[in-house]
């Protein structure tokens, strides 16, 4: 198991076949996936399975994915940070899912920052876009903090809901 990244509260390491139960326990939450993909809950830990597999095949093919985001003090998955590459354009593109009870602590900004860092040092990533939709201010509220900047709203081919478009750049290749 590798760690990604490292926070004063959070370890960032690479999902493993063993975390699916975990996993299934977040995304078959209504309230975690309601602005995420399809948004529809995953109804069977098969699913989850088949996800922590995809995300392995993204690491040793691009060095990159999605991270189990777990809890120092208490050892626990508590959510899922990292990149994919954005449909249609092949940038990174920045996402996160958290357990509702962890909602509000701070994480998604904390494990976000680390996450930021691994793909503009270690990756060296020049530019992460990251979507959301319009209405989640939530999540605006964490990548503007993060420092994305609002680049405004799409409509994604052939899907009728508008998503919220932001941008971040590499700060050590793009002076402000």
């Amino acid at each position: 198991m590798e760690i990604i990244a490292e926070t004063e509260r959070l370890l960032l390491r690479e999902w493993e076949p063993a975390d699916r139960e975990v996993l299934f326990s977040m995304t078959s939450d209504p309230e975690v996936m309601l602005h995420i993909g399809d948004r529809r809950p995953w109804e069977t830990v098969e699913r989850a399975e088949a996800w922590i597999g995809r995300v392995a095949a993204s690491y040793r093919e691009r060095g990159y994915g999605f991270w189990a985001v777990v809890e120092k003090a208490t050892g626990r998955e508590v959510g899922s940070c990292g990149f994919g590459p954005q449909t249609g354009t092949g940038l990174p593109e920045f996402g996160y899912l958290y357990a509702r009870h962890v909602w509000g602590l701070g994480y998604a900004t904390e494990a976000g920052r680390a996450v930021l860092r691994h793909g503009f040092e270690r990756l060296g990533f020049e530019r992460v876009v990251a979507c959301t939709t319009p209405e989640h201010a939530a999540s605006r509220r964490v990548l503007e903090k993060l420092g994305f900047r609002y680049a405004g709203n799409r409509v994604l081919e052939g899907e009728e809901e508008e998503s919220a478009v932001y941008f971040s750049v590499n700060p050590e290749k793009h002076a402000d």
